[in-house]
This record gives structure tokens, C-alpha cells and sequence, in this order.
């Protein structure tokens, strides 16, 4: 769609029939890579990540193995790169001699054992109702709410070039496509302040709905990964002190909703903005979003009584998120023991993986991949 938005655009200029004059780039040449260009590179970001969680986790260098320290990234080149670039600032330029990135496959078969399980979730993807495309029919009920409006104010301006909603919605996505690629957009102007709020909303309404709290295939595919971590900080640094997972935002949400931090008491509605919503895309999985849950070690005698327990403590694209129901602990984490009984009676709560997703017992079960 962004491709022959862009395309009528040009025939339109180049006829003199509009007045909104956009210099756009080809998205062609950028779709599904990692940006490399302009203040908010993709590559930047992740390299700036690496140095960062390297001077907030120095402590724990020491602990590495001697062995090379495994990362795993899903096998798409994207994700491939950001681990890359995360490597080179965390370890350094010559990180490959310290560490070992493995890949995950992206492909149907491996059952549970993935990074990716809207890809190996077979119902999820065969459900046109409510599997992966439930975000995009939801999306398609409220953008005419906002965008009919947008419709008639871009056809005042411009009488000789007639938009439909879903051209003008393209324009909005490019305006962050372009700003992450150039810096700034041009597209950014042709909208309201109003406009973006609405935008806003519509981008929570895709992903809530596509494998968030709002699509009921999303917690139980998210559970695989917050179980196998739950059981890595369970055991503790006998087991290794860090361990990096790289996917795409739409395998991070799944865990999100799994673990119901950003919970609302009613779903999303599609009629109008829910203004006091906890779900919001751009806080929770910006570019280069991340979660990083921290197993603490406490001798307060406020929390333990004096003697050492320990905690988890779940940081949100750098903000401390409570965990439901369990955020009473030293800097608003929660007691391991309890940790572990929640995400236990969480996988009860969202299903069995396999008999949710329409796979046979012979399909893999949970991941095991995940160890240094």
C-alpha cells in the first residue's frame, strides 16, 4: 500500500495536480531491513543499546564463562544485524572471539522450541478471524472513524487527487518509516496533532488484537519463552548470568500479554480511543524495544528479615514495570518463589501450546534451546 500511495503522489506531481510535495523514498529499497541511516539507525540504536547494558551490567561481565556466552536471534537478516550490532557494543568489535550468535529457524516445524511462534502455531495461522490477521480487521473498523474526516480535508486542498483511507493511513506509516531512515519526513506535516492521536491508537489496536491480550492465540504463544526464562532465573547463575534474545516486536508482545503487565479491564475498543489504557505500542515495543527481567539478590531486613532471598524485577525499555500482584519487593520486584508461581499458574491460565495451536504430541513442547 505505501508503494502506490507514493506512486499516485508522483503521477500527481509530475501532472501538477498537487500541492502536497513530497520528496518520499523508495520503500522498496528499505522494506524489512534494518535502517542504517539518519539519527535513529537501527544499527545505532542497537550498537548504543549494547554499550549501555554493558555499563549498567559490567558487574556481571566477570561471571561470563570461559567458553564463549551464546546469543539467539530469529534467522531473519534484520534481527540477525540488530544482534550484531548489540554484540559489537556490549562484548566489543571483535565480539565473535567471546561470543556465539545461534539462529533460530523461523519455519513451521519446530512446534514450541522457537523464538517465533506465530510462525510454528499452525491455528493461529490458519484462523482468519481471530488468529494473526484478528489486528488488522480491527484496525480496518476504527481508522474510518478519524480518517473520513482526513479524506475531505486532504481533498479540499488538493481537488484533482482523490486518496482513499487506506492510502491516507500508508501516509501516516510513512511519516515513521521515513523519519527512521532520513530523520524528519515531510509526510509528518500533512497530519494533525489530532490525527496522531488517532494513529496512535490505531497501532495499539493491531497489536493488542494480532498477538497481544486481545487475540486469544497471543498469551499462550508468549508463555514458551517467559517459562524458559522463569526456569534460567530459578536456577541461577549456576546456569549462566545473562542470556540475550533477539526477535521481532511481534514475539515480544506475545510474552507481554503472557505475563499481563500492561493489563486493561476491557478490551480495546474499536468505536472510539480508550483514553486510560495501560496498552500503548509506543511505549511498550518502540524501535529497539527491550525486556530485560533481573533476578535480584537482598539482604534487606525490610523485605528478608536480614538474610539474603531474591527477587525479579522486569525493566521495560528502561522503566521498572511491576508485575502484577507482585511488585512488593526492593525496587518494585517481586520474590522469586512468587515469580515462579505466577508464571506456573499463567501457563495453566493461556493453555497448552501444542493443543492450543492445533499441533500434534509429537511437535515439540517447550524450548530448549536456551542455555549457555
Amino acid at each position: 500500500m505505501i508503494g502506490h500511495t507514493s506512486q499516485k503522489v508522483d503521477a500527481a506531481i509530475k501532472e501538477g495536480k498537487v500541492r502536497i510535495l513530497i520528496d518520499a523514498i523508495d520503500p522498496e529499497k528499505h522494506l524489512e531491513q534494518l535502517t542504517t541511516t539518519g539519527p535513529y539507525a537501527g544499527s545505532l540504536e542497537a550498537f548504543t543499546t549494547g554499550v549501555k547494558l554493558r555499563t549498567r551490567y559490567s558487574h556481571l561481565l566477570g561471571e561470563l564463562p570461559t567458553r564463549k556466552t551464546k546469543l539467539w536471534a530469529s534467522d531473519s537478516k534484520r534481527v540477525v544485524d540488530t544482534a550484531r550490532y548489540f554484540s559489537a557494543g556490549f562484548f566489543s568489535l571483535d565480539w565473535e572471539e567471546v561470543a556465539n550468535l545461534e539462529l533460530i529457524s523461523e519455519t513451521e516445524g519446530l512446534g514450541a522450541n522457537t523464538l517465533t511462534p506465530g510462525d510454528t502455531c499452525k491455528w493461529y495461522r490458519d484462523d482468519a478471524e481471530y488468529g494473526h490477521d484478528y489486528g488488522i480487521g480491527m484496525l480496518k473498523k476504527f481508522i474510518p472513524t478519524y480518517l473520513e474526516a482526513v479524506r475531505d480535508r486532504l481533498a479540499q486542498q488538493n481537488p484533482d487527487i482523490v486518496f482513499d483511507i487506506g492510502e491516507i493511513y500508508s501516509m501516516q506509516e510513512m511519516c515513521g518509516f521515513e523519519t527512521t531512515v532520513r530523520g524528519s519526513s515531510q509526510w509528518c506535516d500533512v497530519f494533525t496533532h489530532e490525527d496522531w492521536l488517532n494513529f496512535e491508537y490505531a497501532r495499539d489496536l493491531i497489536h493488542y488484537y494480532r498477538s497481544g491480550p486481545g487475540n486469544p492465540y497471543g498469551p499462550t504463544m508468549g508463555w514458551l519463552w517467559l517459562n524458559a526464562t522463569m526456569n534460567l532465573i530459578t536456577a541461577g547463575s549456576s546456569v549462566g548470568s545473562m542470556f540475550f534474545s533477539f526477535v521481532h516486536d511481534g514475539d515480544i508482545i506475545p510474552m507481554l500479554a503472557a505475563f499481563d503487565l500492561f493489563h486493561d479491564d476491557e478490551d480495546l475498543p474499536v468505536t472510539h480511543i480508550l483514553k486510560s489504557r495501560h496498552w500503548r505500542t509506543s511505549q511498550i515495543t518502540p524501535m529497539g524495544g527491550r525486556i530485560i527481567l533481573e533476578r535480584i539478590s537482598c539482604s534487606s531486613s525490610e523485605h528478608t528479615g536480614g538474610s539474603e532471598a531474591n527477587f525479579v524485577r522486569v525493566n521495560v525499555n528502561d522503566g521498572i514495570v511491576g508485575i502484577p500482584g507482585c511488585s512488593e519487593g526492593p525496587g518494585g520486584s517481586c520474590p522469586l518463589s512468587e515469580f515462579r508461581e505466577l508464571v506456573q499458574r499463567r501457563g495453566k491460565e493461556v493453555g497448552d501450546f501444542r493443543e492450543k495451536c492445533g499441533l500434534g504430541r509429537e511437535a515439540p513442547e517447550k524450548i530448549t534451546f536456551l542455555h549457555q
